[in-house]
């Protein structure tokens, strides 16, 4: 008996043991447990990579599954600072209930939109003509070979875990349905990309421009500036469009609301008064209450938008406004290789767990009074802590709504000792806010993005004459030769090997027009060089039959065989870029190919523009190049560097510059220099009034 009752209880402590193991892995080890994003270099993946979400990342593992086990791909697409993607993780994907569902019935990718825009790209185009609008976090319900059946944005949890269930089981019940609706799902992305060629040259009219111009400016908000009554996104292209073509027209109504827009966005809370650096758009139509993620290609844009506008209105607070964006982009995102990060989470992560959307950036009443003392009255008017800076929980976002020279004289100061005392307050509340917990920094470097940045910080540096902002585009070129170019390849991010890396369009076209850019600062022939190669490269790697380039290198993925990109949204898209590259080129080179191909996409395009003209506004802008005069400077003779700089000052959108100091061979200088006198030649199309020799005589010429 004993020996019996011995034996048995051994075997109630071995199963006591066994179960005691199995609680201690579920609860410890379970909570610490890794998918299979715990090994990506994206930080929006890793991110992900404790969800218990059994996660894959895009590729061939995640494909096979779905196709073996004939289960629905669910792709979800976003960034790290993506605040309503935070969201929906925290209340979807880190949930164990919703973990089941999407475990035991999809096989599930997680994309960095950012890391590959092909991907994203394609399903935002889907997503679109499912629901006629898009946005991030994106998912997607696909087939096993990735063809789109449902998509949405942000989803609640409870209506989430109903949406799985349904289409799921739709699709183990009625998969003809299914498949039919998935080949009109295909078939009608494809249809939207198809672009027929014109045969005929098509003539940019100036009514045809005119009534595109009248029909784009209906959609402007002419109180708050910027476009439409509802959230606010900068959109450079749009604004640079009614720069150029207000100008060009002398309308005046055009020309308000272009300076109104870029003076509200100043006064806005979506600059970041405290730091610099502008947020990616405010939820309300005042330009008050931003989205609180900063995005490099925002401020890279911005960069350029306030020194044109700087140009043309010789507003004060433009050119602030380019410091401002500058001291953000080295104090906050440039790495030890001089290259930009690509963003800053709109959200606060606290030690418990907590996350707070932009408590790094609003103020309280009490806090304001504690740092500021006897400043805070006129500081708490300036920036209306009050009901119109108000926001939620008590919490203000810092508005201006009187300008800085009003403000300066009703406090009976010069702007100049305004602006002084304005200088130091906003250092005291600097010094308060970096001891904050601050908002994560995704340090991804976007090849494309930093291009983007050469180009922002070229036109400062021609707005300004500010050596500055010249040194920092040379830095930021130096860390993408030396990090991200390898030959003609072009990584697109920092975290993939260029052996085995998709290559994007983007890159290319951004770089090509930053390298343009680079030689409008410097006049060293090198850089239109360099310009050259990546442009055949471009023609040999990307270009299509239709004059246009394809998106990416990628020949596997779904509709790669169309996929190309046209639309300009918050950025220009690639091939509008590409198009204004091959013009320039074409003109400083002499060379008929590039023209040819220039106006074949310019002509190809007119039937976008014509049904979607707000949606096509760089290509719009470009228009004009073809309509219009546009001019050849070419400034040769031993001060021509020199008067090239001083002339470079200008508002100048329909003309380029070539300038050298010395004897040239370049096309536009060759057989022009003289020794004794430094002549600046007005051409167009290489045709050329008598030689001037100073700035005033070119520009009325011009004029």
């Amino acid at each position: 008996m004993k020996i019996i009752s011995l034996k048995i209880m051994n075997e109630k402590c071995l199963v006591f043991l066994i179960l005691l193991s199995v609680f201690y892995s579920n609860n410890i080890i379970g909570q610490n447990m890794e998918n299979k994003l715990s090994k990506e270099s994206s930080l929006y993946l890793k991110q992900h990579a404790t969800n218990p979400v059994n996660w894959f990342p895009w590729g061939d593992e995640a494909l096979s599954e779905a196709k073996k086990n004939d289960k629905l791909l669910l792709i979800s697409i976003g960034y790290s600072s993506c605040h309503w993607c935070h969201v929906m993780e925290e209340e979807s994907f880190e949930n164990e209930d919703v973990a089941k569902v999407m475990n035991s019935k999809f096989i599930n990718i997680k994309v960095d939109r950012e890391e590959r825009p092909d991907i994203d790209e394609i399903y935002m185009k889907a997503l679109v003509l499912m629901t006629g609008s898009g946005g991030w976090p994106m998912n997607i319900i696909a087939l096993p070979d990735g063809t789109p059946i449902w998509g949405g944005t942000y989803v609640a949890k409870d209506q989430w875990i109903q949406v799985l269930n349904q289409v799921n089981e739709f699709y183990k019940t009625r998969k003809k349905d299914v498949l039919e609706y998935a080949n009109n799902v295909r078939d009608g992305v494809k249809k939207e990309s198809l672009i027929k060629p014109i045969a005929k040259k098509i003539n940019y009219s100036s009514d045809f421009q005119s009534e595109l111009a009248n029909k784009a400016f209906d959609f402007t908000d002419k109180l708050n500036g910027g476009i439409g009554g509802g959230q606010k996104f900068p959109l450079p292209s749009f604004i640079n469009f009614f720069l150029r073509y207000s100008k060009l027209t002398s309308n005046k109504e055009m020309k308000f609301f272009v300076k109104n827009t870029l003076i509200k966005i100043s006064q806005g809370g979506i600059n970041d008064r405290v730091e610099g650096g502008f947020h990616r758009y405010t939820v309300d139509n005042k330009w008050h209450i931003p989205h609180f993620e900063k995005m490099l290609y925002d401020n890279a844009q911005l960069l350029s938008v306030f020194s044109k506008a700087y140009m043309v209105y010789n507003e004060r607070r433009f050119r602030e406004e380019l410091y401002n964006i500058y001291d953000f982009l080295e104090l906050k995102m440039t790495s030890k290789n001089n290259l930009i990060f690509s963003s800053i989470s709109a959200d606060t992560n606290y030690e418990d767990g907590t996350k707070e959307e932009g408590d790094f950036y609003i103020w309280t009443k009490k806090e304001l009074k504690e740092i500021l003392k006897k400043d805070y009255n006129w500081v708490s008017k300036y920036y209306n802590i009050n009901e119109s800076g108000y926001w939620e929980r008590e919490k203000y976002v810092f508005y201006q709504t009187i300008s800085d020279n009003q403000f300066a004289s009703d406090m009976g100061l010069s702007l100049s000792q305004f602006k002084n005392k304005l200088k130091l307050v906003n250092k005291k509340l600097f010094d308060y806010r970096e001891k904050r917990v601050q908002p994560i920094i995704d340090t991804k470097i976007i090849f494309s993005w930093n291009a983007l940045t050469i180009r922002g910080l070229i036109d400062a540096y021609k707005a300004t004459g500010d050596n500055n902002f010249l040194t920092k585009a040379i830095a930021i070129n130096k860390g993408l030769e030396e990090k991200m170019i390898k030959g003609n390849k072009i990584a697109h991010t920092n975290g993939q090997s260029l052996d085995d890396q998709v290559l994007f369009f983007e890159d290319y076209s951004y770089y090509i027009d930053a390298l343009i850019a680079l030689y409008e600062a410097t006049y060293e022939i090198d850089w239109i060089n360099k310009a050259i190669a990546f442009t055949k490269f471009s023609n040999i790697e990307f270009k299509q039959e239709n004059s246009f380039y394809k998106f990416s290198s990628n020949q596997e993925l779904l509709y790669s065989d169309i996929l190309i990109h046209l639309e300009d949204g918050v950025i220009p898209s690639a091939n509008s870029v590409m198009n204004f590259n091959l013009f320039r080129l074409s003109h400083y080179l002499g060379n008929k190919d590039f023209s040819i191909q220039a106006e074949k996409m310019i002509n190809n395009i007119i039937g976008k523009l014509e049904s979607r003209v707000t949606d096509h506004m760089f290509w719009f802008w470009s228009s004009f190049n073809y309509s219009d005069s546009f001019f050849e400077l070419a400034i040769s003779g031993p001060d021509a560097k020199e008067k090239a700089k001083e002339l470079s000052l200008e508002y100048l959108p329909n003309a380029i510059i070539a300038a050298n100091n010395e004897p040239s061979d370049f096309y536009l200088l060759k057989e022009r220099f003289f020794k004794d006198e430094t002549y600046i030649y007005v051409c167009v199309n290489n045709t050329c009034k008598f030689p001037v020799t100073n700035i005033k005589e070119a520009l009325k010429l011009i004029d």
